[in-house]
């Protein structure tokens, strides 16, 4: 018992955590973006999945409390062959359930978002969610630049037992015509900053029977 105690003080505390995203370069054609360097392909766009691996915690019994949630983003976004009326969404999520991409983007449709009354998640499950809407502003010989015309963002940084921190970025170019349009999506990186705690027995169940509800929701 004195070594488990030992144990789970070692794992408590403040942690500093990234995950790192890759590149994406591809041009539409034949109705899809292809798929690339570790991003996927779905109707509507590109998205990319990987996660922070909690399992330590969750088999010492502890919890996670986000003190940081935030993306790492410098180089710019850039697409040729711009059709006039290009839009380009992009969500960046951290959540305590796999996502769907393509939900996430039909969310549009409703002006909803991941957590809102009008989606299938449940706002605690998602802890960031970035939005951006970009647009073509200026040309650079054969390159357009894209910048954010308008963002936000939104998540309850609730803490958490679950074995992995889902992390999101996915991609949705909008216009009339898509063909032949291709765009660059920079490399980029999650930080999740969070402190281990050991919560009392009762909350700590309660968490893990709420995290249990919202994996099996839908």
């Amino acid at each position: 018992m004195a070594k488990e105690k030992e144990s789970t003080r070692a794992l408590t505390g403040a942690r500093l955590m990234s995950q790192p995203v890759p590149s994406y370069i591809g041009a539409f054609a034949g109705g899809a973006f292809p798929s690339s360097n570790g991003w996927a392909t779905f109707p509507g766009g590109v998205s990319y999945e990987n996660y922070f691996d909690l399992s330590a915690y969750e088999l010492s019994d502890l919890t996670a409390i986000p003190t940081l949630l935030e993306l790492q983003d410098a180089l710019p976004y850039t697409c040729i062959n711009p059709p006039a009326d290009l839009q380009v969404h992009v969500w960046d999520i951290i959540s305590q359930e796999k996502l769907d991409p393509e939900t996430i983007v039909n969310l549009l449709n409703t002006l909803d978002y991941p957590g809102s009354p009008g989606s299938t998640n449940d706002w605690s499950q998602i802890l960031m969610c970035n939005f951006r809407l970009f647009t073509t502003q200026s040309d650079f010989q054969s390159t357009s630049l894209l910048l954010p015309a308008t963002g936000g963002a939104l998540g309850s940084s609730e803490p958490t037992a679950v074995q992995k921190l889902w992390a999101y970025r996915i991609v949705s170019p909008a216009a009339t015509d898509l063909d032949n349009l291709q765009i660059n999506i920079p490399a980029t990186r999650f930080i999740a900053g969070i402190e281990v705690i050991k919560e009392d027995e009762l909350p700590y169940l309660m968490r893990l029977k709420r995290s249990y509800e919202l994996s099996t929701q839908g």
